[in-house]
């Protein structure tokens, strides 16, 4: 009888430790940091020239890094809202395809210049296992908001618009925001049963279509160059959190 009565004291203090500790019901707030990796699976259409399409050619966007910030906050147990914030990534752009100035063969990458940018996401997220677990797997869906900014074109560029296609200045580069869905899976796992600290990692990939538009003036009026982009990223972070 007293083994039993031991047995069922040791058996309610595990159940009262894992209700204490569960961190993942309603109303529980999760803040995280981490290094973030944008890796855009980017392609665009053949430039156009004034209307008219340059054949072969295209703009590539490199990848970009930066810190991210995210959250969550759980507005019913196994549910929450989440955020997807982040210092401004900065991003390289490259074109190939544009024609030889000495006649030859089409010019292989050539730096058109960099941009920055910032992809606030919003996801509903599903947490699926027990609130009292430790290791938290979950995924979203939502909707990203791309801004473009800072854009920048290379002295490479600039005398390449200036020699051949009669630039009189340097020209102007703009990248339009971009509005699409987004789709998210990551995961938290506790420093220690007690510890409110956690790591995480997560990943989302972002809809997200820009036209990029460069001017210059030349003795004729104004050139723009324009092409469509299918940026589509996957966004990839690691970090650190902490569960209030």
């Amino acid at each position: 009888m007293k083994s039993t009565s031991l047995l069922a004291a040791a058996l309610a203090l595990v159940l009262g430790a894992g209700q204490a500790f569960a961190d993942y019901e309603k109303g529980s707030i999760i803040l995280r940091m981490g290094a973030g990796l944008v890796d855009p699976d980017d392609d665009s259409n053949w430039l156009r020239l004034d209307g008219t399409q340059l054949p072969d050619t295209r703009l590539y966007v490199d990848d970009g890094e930066s810190a991210t910030i995210t959250g969550t906050w759980l507005f019913a147990d196994h549910w929450g809202l989440g955020l997807l914030a982040a210092f401004p990534f900065n991003h390289d752009l490259k074109v190939s395809g544009l024609p030889d100035p000495a006649g030859g063969t089409p010019l292989g990458r050539i730096n058109l210049g960099d941009t920055d940018q910032l992809p606030p996401t919003l996801t509903v997220q599903w947490f699926p296992v027990c609130v009292e677990s430790w290791v938290q797997p979950y995924v979203g869906l939502g909707i990203n908001y791309t801004t473009f900014m800072d854009e920048n074109i290379s002295r490479t560029a600039n005398d390449y618009f200036m020699m051949v296609l009669g630039a009189q200045a340097g020209a102007h580069l703009k990248l339009d925001d971009s509005w699409g869905l987004a789709g998210e899976l990551g995961i938290d796992i506790a420093l220690g049963r007690e510890s409110r600290w956690l790591v995480n990692a997560a990943v989302w990939y972002l809809d997200l279509d820009t036209e990029a538009r460069i001017r210059f003036p030349t003795n004729f009026g104004r050139t723009v160059i324009k092409t469509d982009i299918d940026f589509d990223p996957w966004v990839y972070s690691v970090g650190i959190g902490y569960r209030f």
